[in-house]
């Protein structure tokens, strides 16, 4: 399978030297920055290699003055996609600059707290919280000012941990500090992660597989503590009726950094790859590249 996925991924690479979602559809920098690490697990092949490049130089013509990536080309202003470019360049002394400055950007981001419209929708409903969080932790939102999410927080907190030796000590720990305590503040009832509550006008909302792995990646110092514990078994409960390639990707990558057996779910996605091809659709694709290539090693902080 590695190598069909390889190849396919390859022919989905636009002109410009990234990726869209599919075939023809404009350059991204989240799937573009996926498929560079992606490309990077496999090694010294030759295709490999100088399409890794193409999509580097992609990477680094389009990062804007201020650190950050918009999400593609006609996008104004920075995205949540700069951690993943970060990621995808952290490991390469030649970029090492771009990819500091990238860093420094992002320690100064901060996700924003609920507004007046929530307010409004407690004093109509009577509820004293539509939601069950603690408002005062802030994360990492999507785009710049909006609320704190736990997918884009967990990719800026591997993103910045992979820096930790170039970017201002006191500075980096207090901001992971308080992006580490969002994540169990959200965390769900018997572990794991929803995209953005654990709790909505008093119902308790279900742990996403995907997004559970992510923060789990982003929490890998801690697989001792208690929640990781718990919703390492959590993610393994979900993963037992789910099959979707993105999710069987990420689960395998966060098993490999906890050093945790994931034969069955090897066994699933290439039973995937094999019925469907992932649709054509590049960020799948370049995940199964990177979860069956030990491509776990770029998520290691």
């Amino acid at each position: 399978m590695l190598d069909e996925a390889a190849s396919l991924l390859l022919t989905l690479q636009n002109p410009d030297g990234g990726w869209g979602a599919v075939a023809g559809r404009r350059s991204n920098t989240e799937v573009t920055g996926l498929a560079v690490l992606a490309l990077q697990s496999l090694g010294k092949n030759s295709g490999a290699s100088a399409s890794s490049e193409k999509g580097t130089r992609w990477l680094i013509e389009r990062q804007d003055s201020d650190g950050s990536w918009p999400i593609n080309d006609s996008a104004k202003g920075p995205s949540w996609a700069t951690a993943i470019a970060i990621i995808a360049l952290a490991s390469a002394p030649e970029h090492r600059a771009q990819v500091v400055k990238a860093g420094h950007w992002a320690l100064e981001q901060e996700g924003g707290k609920p507004g007046i419209l929530a307010q409004f929708i407690n004093f109509v409903t009577g509820q004293n919280k539509v939601v069950r969080l603690n408002q005062d932790l802030i994360g990492w939102p999507w785009t710049t000012g909006n609320f704190s999410w736990v997918e884009p927080t967990s990719y800026f907190m591997i993103a910045v941990k992979k820096l930790k030796a170039h970017l201002p000590a006191r500075a980096l720990q207090q901001r992971v500090e308080q992006a580490e305590l969002m994540i169990y503040d959200r965390m769900c009832d018997g572990g794991g992660w929803n995209s953005g509550n654990s709790e909505v006008y008093d119902e308790k909302l279900w742990p996403y597989p995907e997004t559970t792995a992510l923060a789990l990646i982003a929490t890998q110092e801690y697989r001792q503590r208690r929640e990781n514990q718990l919703s390492l078994r959590a993610l393994g409960e979900m993963m037992k009726s789910v099959d979707s390639g993105l999710a069987l990707s990420w689960a395998m990558i966060c098993l490999s950094l906890y050093e945790q057996d994931s034969a069955r779910l090897k066994k699933s996605l290439e039973q995937r790859f094999a019925k469907t091809k992932f649709l054509g659709e590049a960020k799948p694709l370049a995940l199964a590249i990177l979860a069956l290539a030990d491509g776990a090693r770029h998520f290691r902080v």
